[in-house]
């Protein structure tokens, strides 16, 4: 009778996994999987945001390189407002051309256009997209902060650009140019 009870015991064993057993192992492998979407996820999250900040990073230089070499070789200069200044830039014919920069609330971009209206809409060229804010802080030849237009000689740039998505945190990056001499404007 012994023997027959050993028998069954080995017997049971080799038949499989408890319930017990199995939930436990469920669990675990629920924990595990969970784990690797989260961190899927939160990588998806971060690339997204990476991309952001490198696609306003773009936008930023490329828009700071055409102001830089619209406002170097400048003439004069009209102080609109702080976002919005008019350049004269003289021109291989020996003329004058006029060129605004600009940024407005209603469009969030910095912006050109032709002509000393920054109101204009046709013939504007957007810049930088998603700009939260823009100013323009003029100085005189020496770096004091100048406060007519006849007396500015150099001007420094401030854009906070900003990206947002529905699955990641809002990407927002402010870049501060350096200061630009407006080398053709004759000082006061």
């Amino acid at each position: 009778m012994l023997i027959t009870m050993e028998l069954r015991s080995s017997h049971r064993s080799r038949l499989g996994f408890t319930l017990v057993e199995v939930m436990v192992g469920a669990l675990l492998g629920g924990f595990v999987l969970a784990g690797v979407l989260v961190t899927n996820l939160q990588l998806m999250r971060s690339g997204l945001r990476i991309t952001q900040y490198a696609e306003m990073s773009t936008q930023t230089r490329r828009g700071l390189e055409q102001l830089s070499a619209d406002l170097k070789s400048a003439s004069a200069i009209v102080w609109n407002s702080s976002a919005d200044i008019t350049l004269t830039i003289p021109t291989s014919a020996g003329s004058t051309r006029q060129v605004t920069y600009a940024w407005t609330s209603a469009t969030q971009s910095l912006f050109m256009v032709a002509g000393a209206s920054s109101s204009v809409t046709v013939g504007r060229v957007y810049l930088v997209n998603g700009v939260a804010a823009v100013t323009f802080s003029r100085y005189d030849r020496d770096g004091n902060v100048a406060t007519t237009d006849l007396a500015t000689k150099r001007v420094r740039v401030s854009i906070t650009a900003s990206r947002s998505a529905k699955t990641a945190a809002t990407a927002t990056d402010t870049a501060i140019s350096a200061t630009f001499i407006l080398r053709n404007k004759p000082t006061s």
